[in-house]
């Protein structure tokens, strides 16, 4: 087989000179913290990973009878950001834009804090740019965040409250469970003191990826990218490079990764109507008695019981997505163990979107050859030592896995 192209050293991509995107060379001096987040300049785009030793016996068979026109799998390594995740682009964007409309100020001219519900890694990139530019910074979580995450947050300069604490201490709050809904309490009994992100339901979350991390992938990949996979959880990512890559490609394949007892697969079919077996409402229905029994959905950071107003910013429910694939969180986690003994460690959802990468790969393999091949590219989210004492733990893995219970 030929030597794949993105295993070199140096960038894929190299702007001509009447590309709008030709820059003179960074200046190291020049550069601060925040211009590192989705940069313009294609020197400090994250980087495509060949994922290709991952996938599934199909999809290797293929690739030896098909040289010229191989099946790739590649991994965009967003862990490699200065927050470790890919939510430093949102935080970015979300804070950046409501500063220039004079969101962060109150009445007095004074600035507020900015408060948000995250499970984790939004938290992260809110506490550090938050912290950059001068803010205070409040993030909400709850217990199913890693202890790592936590520590991350608070290290970032952001202070920490915890929903099940909040419930009990702040008498506006009783008997109000959900950190996203804190949030929103909060921000409504006090508008002049807190900013709320609500990067949920935040556009400009989806912006970010629309305007950032789509044009990267479409550019890294030469334009012969045909699948887009990606967890949900706001569906920022998903909505806005998935966009993106349509308005390039019309064909190009959006794939939704979800964990097998998140409601978003289920949600998805029921819009579009679909009704075979296993479908729609018989999906939810499932979902439903199997939380009840081992509980919901362990990975952090992908998976919903409802949409978004992200996702339902299109004509129909998650609009750009195309097919789904449902994956056990445990399925995720050990792909994460196996992914990290090749040298990439990263958090579940990069699991997640692998396995569901490995579907597609072996979809295609059954498709057969076609001109250019197959070019499958997903999002390595975050990276893993923000779950050592998780997925990278061998005792919380055998006590907390579901599969054989």
């Amino acid at each position: 087989m030929s030597a794949f192209p993105y295993e070199t050293s140096e960038p894929v991509y190299r702007p001509q000179p009447q590309d709008p995107h030709t820059f003179p060379e960074p200046m190291a001096q020049d550069q601060s913290v925040l211009d590192l987040i989705s940069s313009p300049h294609p020197k400090f785009y994250t980087r495509l990973l060949n994922l290709n030793s991952r996938l599934g016996p199909k999809a290797k068979e293929y690739n030896m009878l098909n040289p010229h026109n191989p099946i790739q799998l590649l991994g965009k390594a967003e862990f490699m950001n200065p927050g470790m995740s890919h939510k430093d682009r949102i935080a970015k964007s979300m804070l950046l834009l409501a500063q220039s409309r004079g969101d962060l100020l109150n009445s007095d001219g004074k600035k507020k804090t900015i408060l948000a519900a995250s499970s984790g890694n939004t938290g992260c990139s809110l506490a550090l740019v938050g912290t950059l530019l001068g803010y205070e910074v409040i993030v909400i979580t709850n217990k199913k965040c890693s202890q790592e995450k936590r520590d991350h947050i608070k290290a970032n300069g952001a202070t920490l409250w915890m929903s099940e604490d909040l419930q009990e201490e702040v008498d506006c709050l009783h008997g109000v469970h959900c950190y996203m809904q804190q949030e929103h309490v909060l921000c409504e009994k006090f508008p002049e003191k807190y900013f709320k992100v609500n990067q949920y339901d935040n556009l400009d979350n989806m912006a970010a990826h629309l305007e950032s991390t789509g044009r990267e992938i479409w550019e890294q990949t030469g334009g012969k990218i045909t699948h887009f996979v990606m967890a949900g959880s706001t569906g920022g990512t998903i909505m806005g490079v998935g966009r993106y890559l349509k308005s390039k490609r019309a064909n190009c394949e959006i794939v939704l990764s979800d964990p097998e007892k998140s409601n978003l697969m289920g949600l998805w079919e029921m819009d579009r109507e679909i009704s075979s077996p296993d479908c729609g409402e018989e999906r939810l229905q499932k979902v439903k008695e199997s939380t009840a029994a081992n509980g919901g959905v362990q990975l952090e950071g992908a998976g919903k019981g409802s949409l978004t107003a992200i996702m339902r910013s299109g004509v129909g429910a998650l609009e750009t997505v195309d097919a789904c694939v449902p994956v056990n969180d445990f399925d995720a986690f050990d792909e994460c163990r196996a992914l990290a003994k090749t040298g990439v460690m990263c958090g579940g959802s990069s699991g997640l979107n692998i396995c569901a990468a490995r579907v597609i790969a072996e979809r295609c393999a059954d498709l057969g050859p076609q001109e250019g091949g197959y070019t499958i590219t997903t999002i390595l989210c975050d990276h893993g030592v923000k779950y050592m004492s998780k997925i990278y733990n061998d005792k919380w893995m055998q006590e907390n896995d579901t599969r054989c219970k």
